[in-house]
């Protein structure tokens, strides 16, 4: 079946109970994920490989690199020391998965290198002169340049995968990327990006019978930020998600051969329900005013849609 192209609203995507996929499809698969030594990416490479697929996995520090693969085994997963702001380092990390993955191809890439911190664009530093000083927009860079580049190689490396296999881009943004962080301007405009790259890539994939979607986590405990900020959204009852959840969801999207252009939300399970949840905020409904305005847009390039 074709990855859906409906974006009308309807419910195309449910998670467990309601929701069923068989994840034992995954096995056999050749799988890329960036940014894969801690927090989610290392959740989703280790998912996978429980589940049979063969993971490439990149991240700058070579020493949690190569533990990983000593653990899991080289027949099972291969690492690649990547900057993914050096279009070189992305390059060898795709072929790098060619040469080691059993089947020889790419199936699944998912874009998930990312860094937070401190946002110097929220400050007033002056240099000697007295002029605003030059921000360090490595947040800006990482967490969108970066995704950026994976998704060109994406796109270029499943298009040429052998006919008949179901071929995946995942995307990872966050829930900053629908809701306003306060105090942190790059990595809001990085993860809308990230989620503007995803809403112009559901629509241009398809037509090659390729897919994408996108994981917009709410707050997880991960490396990307200081144990202490983790503490304190829980002291104030802001909730925490899972990062088995959010493998779970990844794994999902990735069986799912019918899914393409569903933005899923990893939520704290004190909320109720699975832990993972289809945002539906990317969609337009006949009621919406813009669904007119989206449709005549579409018009301008027929052949970047299919039929559903």
């Amino acid at each position: 079946m074709a990855p859906t192209t409906d974006f009308s609203g309807k419910v195309l995507f449910q998670a467990p109970p309601a929701g069923e996929f068989d994840a034992s499809t995954l096995a056999g698969k050749s799988v890329i994920i960036t940014g894969a030594t801690t927090g989610l990416g290392e959740a989703f490479m280790r998912s996978y490989v429980q589940h049979g697929a063969f993971v490439t996995f990149a991240a700058r520090s070579v020493e949690k690199g190569e533990a990983l693969v000593s653990e899991l085994g080289a027949d099972k997963v291969a690492f690649v020391r990547t900057d993914v702001l050096k279009w070189a380092d992305q390059v060898h990390l795709f072929k790098t998965a060619l040469e080691k993955s059993p089947s020889k191809t790419i199936d699944i890439v998912i874009a998930n290198a990312g860094v937070a911190g401190h946002d110097v664009l929220a400050d007033d530093k002056l240099t000697e002169d007295g002029d605003p000083a030059e921000p360090n927009l490595a947040i800006l860079h990482v967490d969108l340049l970066g995704a950026v580049y994976t998704a060109k190689l994406a796109l270029h490396y499943l298009a040429r995968q052998p006919e008949g296999r179901d071929r995946c881009l995942i995307l990872t943004s966050s829930i900053a990327g629908y809701l306003e962080k306060p105090g942190s301007p790059q990595y809001n405009a990085a993860k809308f990006g990230v989620r503007g790259l995803f809403r112009s890539l559901r629509t241009t994939m398809p037509k090659d019978g390729m897919r994408v979607n996108l994981v917009a986590p709410w707050f997880i405990p991960a490396a990307i930020n200081p144990p202490e900020m983790y503490k304190h959204l829980l002291d104030v009852g802001v909730g925490l998600a899972d990062a088995k959840d959010a493998a779970a969801a990844v794994m999902q999207l990735s069986a799912d051969t019918t899914l393409n252009g569903r933005a899923v939300c990893i939520i704290p399970r004190s909320w109720g329900g699975p832990g993972y949840v289809d945002l539906q905020q990317d969609d337009h409904p006949p009621e919406d005013p813009m669904s007119g305005w989206q449709d005549l847009i579409w018009k301008m390039e027929p052949s970047s849609r299919v039929a559903t």
